[in-house]
């Protein structure tokens, strides 16, 4: 008997199996060895002959008897796509006068947010509107992706109100987000600068760096950027054991112990960090995009033709539905879109003022990689602090050969 179904893998050159995982003198399962089920393997999944032959003899006079009495669907669309829209057609729990219903009356009932893009993705081709319209069949006859198509193509503007229809749908969420992700970079940017603890420890900083520097052209800094501390972590000692960044924490812990909690006050740059502004600024513009393309639909559909209406006059009550509906939505949405803005606005100023703080070009100033900088410093130091304090109960005396007083800018 031949087997129902052959196993077509792709066979590994028996040159490359010696000291793999198929080596059979490396074998550790004895369940690799199936001959005593060959008898049930064989009546699982091999035919037999006589009965495979009976049943095509079945198929055959079932086909010659039955197969011309079976109504057949019409079938324009090429069998890819009309599979494609079947298959995604049966996520749907409607028919298709009550999905062309829902999208005319914006029934969310009907229609979640994940189904309007689905059904944004299956609308008929201007080829495919010309093809339904040159058909002259019975519209019963069509086959069940035709006929989909063909309802879709009956409603104005289907494109449009769909695309407006999803608008709607997702606009709280995605101007929530937004907003949320202002206000992060906003106030964590204030937060920055209004920080006491953190400009202490940049001026310990400060004072540590022009000291190490001291006799070269990088001395008398009046200041540094936020990215320079960054360095201190590779700068070690002798001993390969401390780093400059330790001695940094040690300072701080021994000359102002109250600063070493000055992470506290920046929280958010974390999260800032992994904002994009340029990013929040397209989302924006992206969003008072498509309110005025919902204008634009709302005037297109308020002026109706006569190929907009049949004859139950379904199409001109929905029409007002969706005008109203749409119009209310888009009024709102303009407004909240507006305070948004003021938000972005407020922003952008306070990046302003945070370039300027620390000494940067507004003009080529990067807020996420600052706030990453500034994050990466904080993980430093903080780790810094933990292995200086295990060095001390390990007898290693980091301010050893420090100065007793003063900062190591004014001992110099």
């Amino acid at each position: 008997p031949k087997p129902r179904k052959m196993l077509h893998w792709k066979k590994v050159p028996k040159g490359m199996v010696e000291g793999s995982v198929w080596d059979a003198s490396n074998r550790t399962v004895s369940a690799s060895d199936i001959t005593e089920h060959s008898q049930d393997l064989v009546s699982l999944f091999f035919e037999d002959p006589r009965a495979a032959k009976a049943e095509e003899r079945k198929k055959r006079a079932a086909a010659a008897s039955g197969g011309a009495k079976k109504d057949k669907h019409v079938t324009l669309l090429d069998l890819k796509r009309a599979n494609n829209i079947a298959i995604t057609l049966s996520r749907f729990k409607a028919s298709n006068e009550e999905i062309k219903r829902a999208i005319l009356t914006l029934d969310t009932g009907i229609l979640d947010l994940e189904q309007l893009q689905m059904l944004l993705t299956l609308l008929p081709t201007a080829d495919e509107v010309k093809m339904l319209k040159a058909y002259k069949g019975e519209h019963d006859k069509l086959g069940p992706s035709e006929r989909f198509l063909h309802t879709m193509a009956r409603i104005p503007k289907v494109e449009a109100r769909l695309q407006g229809f999803i608008f709607k749908q997702e606009f709280n969420s995605r101007k929530d987000e937004l907003k949320q992700k202002v206000t992060v970079v906003a106030s964590t940017a204030k937060r920055v600068i209004d920080s006491t603890k953190f400009k202490g420890v940049l001026e310990i900083t400060l004072a540590l760096g022009n000291f190490m520097n001291s006799g070269h052209q990088l001395g008398d800094a009046a200041g540094f950027s936020i990215e320079s501390v960054l360095m201190l972590s590779g700068i070690k000692a002798g001993n390969k054991r401390i780093s400059l960044m330790h001695y940094l924490a040690a300072l701080v812990a021994t000359k102002e112990p109250q600063l070493l909690d000055f992470a506290l006050d920046l929280k958010g740059c974390k999260e800032a960090a992994l904002i994009s502004v340029d990013g929040l600024k397209l989302e924006l513009r992206q969003l008072n995009k498509c309110c005025d393309e919902l204008e634009e639909t709302l005037l297109d559909i308020a002026v109706p033709k006569k190929e907009a209406k049949d004859a139950s006059g379904e199409l001109s009550s929905s029409t007002s539905t969706f005008l109203q509906t749409m119009s209310h939505f888009r009024s709102q949405a303009r407004e909240e879109l507006g305070e948004v803005q003021a938000k972005v606005d407020l922003m952008e100023e306070r990046f302003r003022s945070l370039a300027k703080y620390f000494g940067e070009d507004p003009a080529t100033f990067s807020a996420s990689d600052f706030f990453a900088n500034v994050n990466t410093f904080i993980d430093q130091f903080e780790r810094s602090v933990k292995e200086m304090r295990q060095m001390q109960k390990d007898g290693v005396n980091i301010m050893g050969s420090a100065p007793t007083g003063g900062t190591p800018e004014a001992k110099k």
